[in-house]
């Protein structure tokens, strides 16, 4: 599939590698999410010992914060140039690779406990959420959960992204496949200008 994602009918929606290759990259805020460390700090039992995975990481901030708290870190990301600086600064040795999230490799079906979800659902174009759940599943132990910041923003334009327009209401029926829905809280801290775009959410793997 190269460097482009691609929907069912092979027409190529983006070529993230060109988006890093320009600096077009708005997601990219220069931190880790805001909601990292308060919710490990709150829910703590969540994270304890775990293996992580992080699909879309882009160049780390997020893999890199949550080593920072002692867990087995791996992301995942379709760009050879966002993998590659990922890899620069990593003083927690992250598992960084350059993978194609939705085709997951055979070494890393079953190996994690958990998903760490941020800003990767809502760049893919909505006809690949399903493959994205599909793979997160096949990624994660029977145990496994998928715990993510779900960009939830209502003023998105339907059918128009990255990022495009979800709900919480989409998202449960979207995961119910391979997911139940354990629980949905805001944030205690976001990016400026995210207030009341954004849902924390919590699935355990069927």
């Amino acid at each position: 599939m190269g460097w482009a994602e691609r929907s069912a009918n092979n027409l190529t929606i983006v070529d993230w590698q060109e988006r890093y290759l320009s600096g077009d990259t708005p997601w990219d805020k220069g931190a880790s999410a805001p909601s990292i460390q308060p919710l490990i700090e709150e829910k703590p039992e969540l994270f304890s010992g775990h293996r992580v995975f992080v699909p879309g990481c882009g160049i780390g901030h997020d893999a890199k914060e949550l080593a920072k708290y002692g867990l087995n870190v791996v992301g995942g990301d379709i760009a050879p140039l966002a993998i590659a600086r990922a890899k620069e600064e990593n003083p927690h040795q992250v598992d960084f690779r350059e993978l194609n999230i939705l085709t997951i490799p055979e070494s890393l079906v079953g190996n994690f406990d958990m998903v760490w979800e941020h800003t990767c659902f809502c760049a893919l174009d909505p006809t690949l959420r399903a493959d994205y759940v599909a793979a997160m599943w096949k990624l994660l132990k029977p145990s496994g959960v998928v715990l993510g910041v779900f960009f939830t923003n209502p003023d998105v334009i339907p059918n128009e992204g990255p990022p495009y327009k979800t709900s919480c209401e989409e998202l449960r029926e979207i995961f119910s496949s391979h997911f139940s829905l354990e629980w949905v809280d805001e944030p205690k801290a976001f990016y400026q200008g995210r207030e009341g775009r954004e849902h924390l959410m919590l699935f355990k793997r069927l």
